[in-house]
């Protein structure tokens, strides 16, 4: 039995292939890792093989990592790029996404008058509860949503990453916040019922 006793200890033993020390990393990581693919998937076992490939993609660059930034940072990002990945690879995925031609079907997009995050507008909602109406989105919108408003990409960096254009990444944040406040006014109204009527 190996004695692990700080990160860089854990990530030069993984570097040697250390299994003890490669299934530590495995399961510390996991837990947080799993609701990222979830919030992007929704299905577990979808996630679940984006998780798998991940942490093989993890444990075969991790003489790549320089330790400049949180190793928690650094799996994360693997994590994340995986999963997009798995839906650039994936017909269902690819299909669902309204691009620039189609606009005249579906509207021209908004452009965002602030920097706004929906996440954030609402005191009235935990974070959690926002986050389960996020998953109620349609899967494209749902990607777009969570690159921009959580994970922080810019309209370029999802153009790059989904091969999609900029007015197609900005229709569907326009499209996720339309139906994120839809979702959350809908729900505000039950709330005041509920306190009105307890």
């Amino acid at each position: 039995m190996v004695s692990i006793v700080d990160e860089k200890s854990l990530v030069d033993l993984c570097r040697k292939k250390n299994r003890q020390a490669q299934k530590l990393l495995f399961d510390t990581y996991f837990k947080k890792m799993m609701p990222i693919c979830l919030r992007y998937l929704k299905n577990e076992s979808d996630s679940l093989e984006v998780m798998n490939t991940a942490f093989l993609k993890v444990f075969d660059k991790i003489a790549d990592y320089k330790a400049e930034g949180r190793l928690e940072s650094w799996i994360k990002r693997i994590v994340i790029n995986t999963t997009i990945d798995y839906i650039r690879s994936h017909k269902a995925y690819k299909e669902q996404f309204i691009h620039t031609n189609e606009f005249h079907l579906y509207g021209e997009p908004v452009e965002e008058t602030d920097s706004s995050d929906v996440v954030d507008d609402y005191p009235d909602f935990s974070k959690e509860e926002i986050f389960d109406m996020v998953a109620t989105l349609p899967p494209a919108t749902r990607v777009v949503f969570n690159l921009f408003v959580i994970d922080e990409f810019s309209h370029k960096q999802i153009c790059e990453q989904l091969k999609i254009s900029t007015g197609t990444s900005k229709w569907h944040l326009s499209n996720a916040r339309t139906l994120l406040k839809e979702k959350i006014n809908q729900a505000g109204v039950i709330k005041r019922k509920n306190v009105n009527h307890g």
